[in-house]
């Protein structure tokens, strides 16, 4: 019932879509002279790794820049993410770029700031004579809001006061987006994205610089590979716009990505590589926070080449060693059923942690975490994720100095014997495993393993069911 009220909900939207896309470009041919829009600065695009990618990332949408492109992507994120964008654009235009996401309980709030500084111009009067110069820029003040309804539907909504300054004279409007994000049930690999950018108030006689768009996102089509495909209708310009993008991940760090767009703008730039795109990123994690630089580069023809650089940062709530460690004999051991969620034995731990040492002095309390890190313990916080037809488990590592590597396990339901996974030792914290059956059950076990081949005791089983 639920998944037909979605799937009602995702069409009319469609048709709304369709039919505000046909309103507009009546009303543009209808016109004896076609205008352009205000505020034409905010179909700039932001973010190198989505430029990168051809900004074809509508049906995407998976990072703090989603408050841009499409605000339901920010109900897919779990993180805290702070992203910060240098773009060197043509004829010295600079273009600075901030965004934050903040998320919730299955949702997030994206804030940003978007500042264009277009340098000093000279101010001549009537008679030809230079009277000094002023400043020109333009801004964007948003925010945004995505939230996730279902496992398959994602909406968000965001408002933005963008406002042009000249020689000290600013003039500001309001406009608005609206952003859809679906699953397709069964294939969760392919994603289908929505978005209607820049509609609000009028600057004089100019409309803003409204657009939709249709997007479709494969993600992990291939292990690591990403592929994105949009189609964007700029309403009151009488254009449209074709952009393809491929990024992969390879071992999780660094992402060559290439891009493409095709639009029905004439081409005057007397360039071939119009429409062109290129970059790659660069992500190290650590601990509870991860890094991510990335890099796009895009040429205009005559204009010159453009180029942007970026930094993300990203945390989530770190969870320290000893909320998370099995001392042998303690009663937090097996104290959880596998259906009970990490946050909550997270939790659980901490405070039973804290009560069971705070009446013992340190040295009594480091003595025991040192003799802790010399027993062979199997690793920490270990999730399960659904990728496509494949399970992919994650974990902290292991509080023992003498750890090598690890090898998982695997069950097939609760009466199945579980089975090693894995053909050589793991040497990192994460495993994907092969495709598997639907509609089954999977129980998965992690052991830490030394030099000498020795394995310390299985985690307590998770638990995931496969659609």
């Amino acid at each position: 019932m639920k998944t037909k009220l979605l799937v009602k909900i995702f069409i009319s939207f469609l048709f709304w879509i369709i039919w505000f896309g046909s309103q507009g470009v009546s009303t543009v041919r209808g016109a004896s002279q076609i205008m352009e829009p205000a505020n034409d600065f905010l179909n700039i695009s932001v973010g190198p790794r989505a430029i990168a990618m051809g900004e074809a990332f509508t049906g995407i949408a998976d990072d703090v820049t989603s408050i841009f492109w499409n605000p339901a992507g920010l109900g897919q994120i779990k993180s805290t993410q702070m992203f910060f964008m240098y773009n060197l654009w043509f004829q010295d235009v600079i273009c600075n770029y901030g965004v934050m996401s903040i998320p919730m309980s299955n949702s997030s709030l994206g804030l940003s700031i978007l500042h264009i500084n277009y340098g000093y111009q000279d101010k001549w009067d009537e008679f030809g004579n230079n009277n000094g110069s002023f400043e020109v820029y333009d801004m964007n003040i948003a925010a945004a809001y995505g939230i996730k309804f279902s496992d398959h539907f994602f909406l968000g909504t965001g408002i933005k006061v963008p406002f042009s300054t000249i020689d000290g004279k600013s003039q500001s409007s309001f406009a608005a987006d609206l952003g859809l994000l679906f699953k397709i049930p069964g294939a969760e690999s392919l994603q289908i994205g929505f978005n209607i950018k820049n509609f609000g108030t009028k600057v004089g006689e100019a409309n803003q610089p409204t657009q939709a768009g249709l997007g479709l996102g494969f993600v992990n089509a291939i292990l690591g590979l990403k592929i994105g495909l949009d189609i964007n209708r700029h309403l009151f310009q009488d254009a449209t716009q074709v952009n393809m993008g491929v990024e992969y991940s390879i071992l999780g760090v660094l992402t060559p990505r290439l891009g493409y767009k095709i639009s029905t703008r004439k081409n005057e730039l007397d360039s071939n590589l119009v429409g062109l795109s290129a970059g790659f990123g660069f992500s190290p994690s650590f601990n509870g926070f991860a890094l991510a630089l990335d890099y796009a580069y895009v040429p205009y023809g005559d204009l010159g080449n453009t180029h942007q650089m970026a930094i993300t940062l990203k945390w989530w709530q770190p969870v320290t060693d000893h909320s998370l460690m099995a001392i042998p004999g303690s009663r937090t051991i097996n104290k959880f059923s596998p259906q009970k969620s990490s946050a909550r034995r997270a939790n659980y731990n901490k405070h039973n942690y804290k009560r069971q040492t705070y009446s013992k002095s340190k040295s009594a309390v480091s003595k025991r975490i040192r003799k802790t890190r010399r027993t062979l313990l199997p690793p920490t916080y270990v999730r399960l994720k659904k990728v496509g037809s494949r399970i992919r488990v994650f974990w902290k590592s292991s509080l023992s100095s003498q750890r090598y590597g690890y090898n998982v396990y695997m069950r097939k339901g609760k009466k199945g014997k579980y089975y090693r996974v894995n053909t050589k030792l793991l040497r990192k914290n994460s495993y994907t495993s092969k495709i598997l059956k639907r509609k089954r059950s999977y129980y998965f076990i992690v052991k830490t393993v030394d030099r000498q081949s020795n394995k310390s005791r299985g985690t307590t089983a998770k638990k995931l069911y496969l659609k």
